[in-house]
C-alpha cells in the first residue's frame, strides 16, 4: 500500500488527476476507449463469422486486423496503467475492477487461442471448417470481454449501482438468450422437411434411360 500510495502521489500522476487540461485525465481516458474499440470491436466482427452470423464472410482476409487489434492492445494498456496510477489504492480494493482485470486476462488468452485456430493452424483457414476449439475460444473470448467491459464501466459507482445494474445485465442476457433460441426453432425446418432425406420411396418411379 505503500508503494501504491507513492505512486498515487507522483507528480506527474497527481497533474494527470487534478489538471483540468484536455491532456490530462480525459485525454488518457479516450484513448484507453478507442484502445478498447481497436482490440475488441475486430474481434466482434471475426466472432460473427465463426458462430454463423455472417457465414458468406471469408475468414482468411480477417487475419488483417491482426496489427490494429495489438495497436489497440498496447493502447489500452499505456493508457490503463496510467489511469489505474491515478487511484491504485482505490482500485486494489474494488471487487468490480478486480473482476474486471481477471476477465480481461481470460480474454485476451481466449483471444490469442481463437486467432490461433483461426489463422496460424492452416495455410487456407477458408479451405477447412471452423473447429469446435475454435468456437469454443471464440465463445469464451465473448463473455469475458463482455464481463470485462462492463465491470469495466461499473468501476466508477457505487456499491448499490453496482448490483441493480448487474441485476439488468442478467435480465437482458436471460431475454438474450431465450430469443436466440426461439430464433434458431424458428428457422429450423419442419420435421417433414428435416426427414424427407431418410424416407424410402416404396413405389420408385423409373429412371430415364434405365431399365
Amino acid at each position: 500500500m505503500e508503494f501504491l500510495s507513492w505512486i498515487e502521489n507522483n507528480s506527474l500522476i497527481t497533474w494527470v488527476r487534478e489538471s483540468s487540461s484536455q491532456f490530462g485525465y480525459t485525454l488518457y481516458l479516450a484513448f484507453h476507449t478507442i484502445g478498447m474499440v481497436a482490440l475488441v470491436g475486430p474481434s466482434l466482427l471475426i466472432a460473427a463469422r465463426v458462430l454463423g452470423l455472417a457465414p458468406g464472410l471469408p475468414i482468411k482476409p480477417l487475419a488483417a486486423f491482426r496489427p490494429f487489434m495489438t495497436f489497440g492492445f498496447w493502447v489500452t494498456m499505456i493508457t490503463g496503467t496510467v489511469l489505474f496510477a491515478t487511484a491504485p489504492v482505490g482500485y486494489v480494493r474494488n471487487v468490480v475492477f478486480i473482476v474486471k482485470i481477471a476477465a480481461l486476462l481470460v480474454a485476451l488468452v481466449s483471444l490469442r487461442g481463437m486467432v490461433y485456430e483461426l489463422f496460424d493452424k492452416y495455410p487456407d483457414p477458408d479451405a477447412h471448417p471452423i473447429t469446435r476449439r475454435a468456437r469454443g475460444w471464440t465463445i469464451l473470448t465473448l463473455v469475458m470481454w463482455t464481463i470485462g467491459v462492463v465491470a469495466g464501466r461499473l468501476t466508477a459507482y457505487s456499491g448499490v449501482v453496482v448490483i441493480e445494474s448487474l441485476k439488468a445485465f442478467g435480465v437482458v442476457v436471460v431475454l438474450a438468450a431465450i430469443i436466440g433460441y426461439l430464433a434458431t426453432l424458428f428457422r429450423r425446418p419442419p420435421m417433414a422437411e428435416r426427414s424427407r432425406s431418410f424416407n424410402i420411396d416404396i413405389h420408385p418411379s423409373p429412371i430415364k434411360g434405365g431399365k
